[in-house]
């Protein structure tokens, strides 16, 4: 039962993060935002822990689980703050949806594990189409929109990646969803800082109401409860079962960047949604199922 209610937690907590990073941009730079919202979650989540009296970081024994867990905030994260600020909220979702069939790819150079078979070759060609749709449709992607699709790609590499090495580190040792999440933060917040520095330059921050909401949120639920149970999921479903929660979140954030923020979406990125999700259908073999 409680596998059960945090997935269903995860879902709602994906579905709207989207949206949330891209409210957080009102009046903060994405790399700022992020490195505001890790930092917060981490703080926050340490307290949390020394009141508690449960046991900190390991880093001599879990170095390594940490350093793979927190490929999926930096550098993976920082490329969904800068895709946000090209497409909407709802490609951004659609696109991170992509992720299990990347999982399928590199499973095998990671876990040993091929996990290409037919099927999952033909969902691959579908999502392809279904991702021409959306590239070659001017009134989806903006001028600086194929950008972000290209760093959504990248993201999902990273992200992919990051979930197998994690699957593979967590089948050596028992480390608790709490201790990997803040291990996670712990080893990306170095990395976020020096990029916030000298890669974007330091400015006077400016927090409007809606960037302040945006980064609690994001720091509360997207990023500390978010990932604690995400770590939890991946510690006790199968990689892919936990990697089909991409399936259901784009059409939800889609939804909610509709409704919310007023966001458009056109006939040709509904048909490119359409056929990525008929091709993550086609990899979960859905068909097959009773």
């Amino acid at each position: 039962m409680l596998v059960r209610i945090t997935y269903l937690l995860v879902i709602v907590i994906w579905a709207t993060t989207p949206l949330a990073i891209k409210f957080s941009g009102d009046s903060l730079a994405p790399i700022a935002g992020l490195s505001l919202r890790i930092a917060l979650a981490f703080t926050l989540g340490s307290l949390i822990c020394t009141v508690g009296g449960y046991a900190g970081l390991a880093i001599r024994r879990h170095w390594k689980l940490y350093a793979a867990a927190s490929i999926s905030l930096f550098p993976n994260m920082a490329l969904v703050y800068l895709a946000a600020q090209t497409i909407s909220s709802g490609l951004v979702a659609l696109l991170f949806g992509l992720s299990p069939l990347f999982t399928a790819v590199l499973a095998r150079p990671i876990l040993g594990e091929n996990l290409l078979q037919p099927r999952k070759i033909f969902a691959i060609a579908i999502a392809l189409a279904g991702l021409a749709c959306i590239v070659f449709d001017s009134a989806t992607l903006g001028e600086d929109g194929y950008v972000g699709v290209v760093l959504m790609l990248g993201s999902n590499v990273l992200f992919s990646g990051s979930a197998l090495w994690v699957k593979k580190l967590n089948a050596q040792m028992a480390v608790e969803p709490t201790e990997q999440a803040l291990g996670a933060m712990a080893f990306a917040l170095p990395g976020l800082l020096l990029s916030w520095v000298f890669g974007f330059g330091l400015e006077p921050l400016v927090f409007s109401a809606t960037s302040i909401a945006s980064l609690l949120y994001l720091s509360v639920f997207g990023s500390l409860l978010g990932f604690v149970a995400y770590y939890f999921l991946l510690k006790n479903m199968a990689v892919e079962t936990v990697s089909l929660i991409p399936f259901i979140t784009p059409v939800m954030a889609m939804c909610i960047g509709v409704v919310v923020a007023d966001e458009v979406i056109s006939a040709a990125m509904l048909l490119g949604a359409g056929l990525i999700l008929l091709a993550l259908g086609v990899h979960q073999g859905f068909w097959r199922r009773t």
